[in-house]
């Protein structure tokens, strides 16, 4: 059905004919002056819809725009904290990326000769093809029975479905982004990078880190060789206990990558995060993960989980929680801890606005509707 203009009275009318509570004389009318409709009404509406198969939307009874703002505010704040420690994990991923090629290739490559070595600061050097990891990668990832996610890396047989990683196409992909995004600094993006590449007529590794985003650097780590994706893992702390093998490991790490990128451009471009559902697999055996998420079964036992568990589960794994424990990573235990308290503090205060439905509806949405704040320091 196409959508046409209509003015703040005509869609008070059309809330009020589908069940929104707005008295004449209230503050809930200048609400809507306050907001662009779609931002609150089409982005925070569905926790306070009557659910069924008919298609005029319907409010449950009580519903206030001032639920929808809060919900909108609590989407905002919460946006703001991830945003912020997203930021410094990136500045540290970007960091140790080049701190880990360098190392490698300068120290411990055989194959580099001396010339090499010496113009391995030049673009025109460290982008070459043989600096990276051109093979594909496969793996198979299985959601089972169980609600487990396993990763399998070796011997894949023909009938097994699998993901291909075309790293020859993520590579080329790379360079041409790397080349636009100098073109375009260049110009006049960025004084400082103009002026470096004006001076010096090529842009070290190390400020080239400035101006790539947070997808340009995930790709990144999934082209380096293994062994400086493994001195990266080793250095951030992010290699498994319970100990898994290195391919493993690696395919977990940019997976973490991946998912910090979604994010991240979520948050930077002021999308609806509360809610918002990824399919970005982490492994149940990777830093016990599994055992971290609702539901937690063991395969051996036989006891498989029903329909509304493994929903739960899966919630929880493609909602925000799977930020949450990919952010704890990251953090030292207090930090960590007070991190909770925010959120906590942001669960709170929209707990105090909510009348027409309880706060549990939220958590549901979000997949957090499980002891989460305990089951995460577990």
């Amino acid at each position: 059905m196409e959508k046409f203009f209509s003015v703040h009275s005509e869609r008070i009318n059309i809330l009020r004919s589908r069940n929104m509570d707005i008295p004449n004389a209230s503050d809930q009318k200048n609400i809507l002056t306050k907001h662009n409709y779609y931002n609150l009404i089409n982005a925070y509406k569905d926790p306070f819809l009557f659910a069924g198969t008919s298609t005029v939307e319907r409010y449950k009874t009580g519903t206030q725009l001032s639920e929808l703002e809060a919900l909108l505010s609590f989407d905002t704040n919460l946006r703001l904290l991830f945003l912020r420690e997203i930021l410094k994990i990136e500045e540290v991923i970007k960091n140790q990326i080049v701190q880990s090629f360098y190392s490698y290739h300068l120290y411990k490559n055989d194959d580099a000769s001396e010339t090499e070595r010496s113009n391995l600061h030049r673009d025109s050097e460290y982008l070459r093809r043989k600096y990276y990891e051109l093979s594909p990668i496969y793996s198979v990832h299985t959601n089972n029975e169980f609600g487990i996610v396993n990763t399998t890396t070796s011997s894949i047989r023909p009938s097994q479905r699998c993901t291909t990683l075309d790293r020859q196409s993520v590579y080329d992909n790379y360079i041409t982004t790397v080349y636009r995004t100098l073109g375009q600094q260049r110009k006049n993006k960025n004084d400082s990078v103009k002026s470096y590449l004006e001076q010096h007529g090529y842009m070290p590794m190390w400020i080239l880190m400035n101006v790539l985003t947070f997808g340009n650097v995930s790709h990144l780590f999934t082209l380096q060789k293994k062994s400086v994706q493994l001195e990266l893992i080793n250095t951030l702390n992010l290699n498994s206990k319970p100990s898994i093998s290195d391919d493993l490991s690696i395919i977990n790490t940019s997976r973490i990558l991946q998912t910090l990128s979604i994010y991240r451009n979520i948050c930077a471009h002021n999308e609806r995060f509360y809610s918002t559902r990824i399919k970005v697999p982490i492994d149940d055996v990777y830093m016990d993960f599994g055992k971290k998420l609702p539901h937690t079964v063991d395969p051996a036992n036989r006891r498989r989980l029903n329909h509304a568990q493994k929903n739960k589960r899966m919630n929880a794994r493609q909602g925000i929680y799977t930020l949450i424990f990919i952010i704890s990573l990251f953090m030292k235990n207090k930090e960590f801890n007070k991190f909770i308290n925010e959120i906590n503090s942001e669960f709170e205060e929209l707990k105090k606005v909510l009348k027409t439905i309880p706060i549990d509806e939220i958590e549901r949405y979000m997949g957090l509707n499980f002891d989460w704040f305990s089951m995460i320091n577990n």
